[in-house]
């Protein structure tokens, strides 16, 4: 029997261990099938997602098709609902229909990374932009750009100011680069407009220790970037930390109120929620696996990147999160794995010093360490930075694309160009006909539903025979009994005529019930009642 393996996850971790075992593929004498999940069908480039918020690379320049880099793994673009550890098996949450998917596997890998968190964060879920992924570098850049353009028309003098100040939290890499790439953008960006004057432009960095980058590069380079950044305009507020936000303001802990319509955070990551319901054992929730990343007391799940800990055998500790790391545990991952697959193969051991450091700050400037011995900044260290990361980028169709990018770059003025999508609305206005079924019973627990026009009936079905439950009209709802017990659908409904519905989501449903008990408590009345009428 052909055994399966099941990945899930495409940043470095799960997308680089489907490319090292399609090599295995190729030799092993035991087949295998490789499948990976992962919500987009692309893997991202990650260490140049700050250029995308710049400008100096396109937003295709940073990713590869995950089916042209992995022409032997099945894709699967999909949620995930849940992973059943005992049965072996995957559940892909619907997404074009209310039935869920079940993956089995024989090995799985759990490559899920980390979620950014605003938990006790007053604010910062629902006015600061996070900077994690590509869609958050979009929405960045597309945020600068509409606050100048609003600025252009300003004539409050405060409101102008609010419009011009940036906020970001955070002063390790990703802070650090993130706020490089947006000063420089706003300051070239507003010399296009004559309504704008330079002097009123604001960029503040938020840090809650007295150097930057401190856990990733030497204090001696920590100060140069915070120098050159300084140079640049941009002002650095450390040990404060980002505490909150509003519409008008970002809040330190200090007490400092800052006015400003564009807050951005890259702080905090935490464990992917799926990775805190599982039974594993967790260490500052990540997996806890040995060195060949194993995961501890399950000898056919494995952990990689950066929701495991795995130990660090060279230098101490645990493995950093970072993609020169992920990529190599990838390798090792793959070998271990197909390993286990055939008879007669030594497991590995994942060894690995780190060749260094490096983190972009903008205007043909970085700092670099390497090796741990030599340390270089500015010009040098950006040219290395950008020979570096492009000799890693995997594909020539994506090496050329990215070099003519940086060419034109330095010939063509950056333009001030939002690239707007459809926002994703958090209810959606859904149309049923007559007799048309919204979800059967044994459906996964989806949506809420809140009938605006028309009548449905409720029912199930036993021995092949209709019980009615309820109908249902203008101002009433169903549906919430799934989601109050995390299980699937308790019965039927179908429309009795034409229907206009509102569909909450599970997520925001979840939201809407943790903030108002109240109505926490009448959901779940009417939950009771409706398990009393279906017995």
């Amino acid at each position: 029997m052909v055994k399966k393996v099941v990945i899930l996850g495409g940043g470095f971790g799960g997308a680089y261990t489907a490319m090292y075992l399609e090599k295995y593929l190729k030799k092993t004498k035991e087949p295998f099938e490789i499948t990976i999940v992962n919500r987009e069908n692309y893997f991202v480039f990650q260490p140049m997602l700050a250029e995308v918020v710049g400008g100096s690379l396109g937003i295709l320049d940073t990713i590869n098709p995950l089916r042209k880099l992995l022409p032997k793994t099945q894709l699967y673009v999909r949620e995930i609902d849940s992973i059943d550890i005992e049965n072996q098996k995957v559940i892909l949450a619907p997404k074009y229909s209310h039935t869920p998917f079940d993956l089995p596997y024989d090995h799985l890998v759990l490559g899920l990374g980390t979620v950014t968190d605003f938990r006790g964060m007053s604010g910062l879920h629902e006015h600061a932009l996070p900077f994690k992924n590509l869609a958050d570098s979009i929405n960045i850049r597309n945020q600068v750009i509409e606050v100048l353009e609003g600025a252009a028309n300003e004539t409050d003098p405060l409101l102008k100011q609010k419009l011009l100040t940036f906020v970001v939290g955070g002063g390790g890499f990703s802070g650090t680069e993130v706020v490089a790439e947006v000063n420089d953008l706003v300051r070239k960006l507003a010399k296009q407009y004559a309504e704008i004057d330079p002097s009123q432009i604001r960029v503040v960095l938020i840090h809650s220790k007295d150097r930057l980058m401190e856990r990733e590069m030497p204090e001696t380079l920590g100060r140069y970037a915070a120098m050159l950044l300084k140079k640049r305009g941009v002002e650095i507020c450390f040990n404060a930390h980002l505490k909150a936000a509003t519409p008008e303001e970002a809040i330190l802990d200090t007490g400092e109120r800052i006015p400003s319509k564009t807050v951005i955070s890259t702080v905090p990551s935490s464990p992917n929620p799926l990775i805190e319901s599982l039974p594993l054992h967790l260490e500052r929730g990540k997996i806890v696996v040995d060195a060949g990343m194993q995961v501890e007391g399950w000898g056919n799940v494995w952990s990689i990147g950066d929701c495991a800990a795995i130990p660090n055998l060279e230098g101490g500790g645990l493995c950093p999160p970072t993609a020169q790391f992920a990529i190599r545990e990838a390798k090792v991952l793959a070998h271990n794995i197909a390993a286990s697959l055939s008879s007669g193969e030594r497991k590995k051991e994942f060894r690995f010093k780190a060749l260094g450091m490096m983190g972009a700050l903008g205007h043909h400037s970085a700092v670099a360490e390497l090796f741990g011995k030599f340390k270089c900044s500015g010009l040098i260290a950006w040219v290395m930075w950008r020979m570096i990361y492009w000799a890693k980028l995997p594909g020539l169709d994506r090496k050329i694309k990215v070099a003519l990018s940086w060419a034109l770059d330095t010939m063509i003025p950056i333009e001030a160009v939002q690239i707007k999508a459809s926002p994703t609305q958090g209810i959606a206005q859904l149309h049923f006909e007559a007799d048309e079924i919204i979800f059967h019973e044994g459906d996964v627990g989806d949506y809420l539903y809140i009938i605006v026009n028309g009548e449905v009936e409720v029912f199930t079905t036993k021995d092949q025979k209709e019980k009615l439950i309820a109908k249902l009209g203008k101002g009433e709802y169903f549906g919430e009994m799934a989601l109050l017990n995390q299980r699937s659908r308790f019965a039927t409904v179908r429309c009795l005529s034409p229907v206009d519905v509102l569909a909450l989501r599970k997520s925001d449903f979840g939201v809407l019930i943790s903030n108002f008990q109240e109505l926490r408590k009448d959901f779940e009345q009417t939950e009771k009642t409706r398990r009393r009428e279906i017995g």
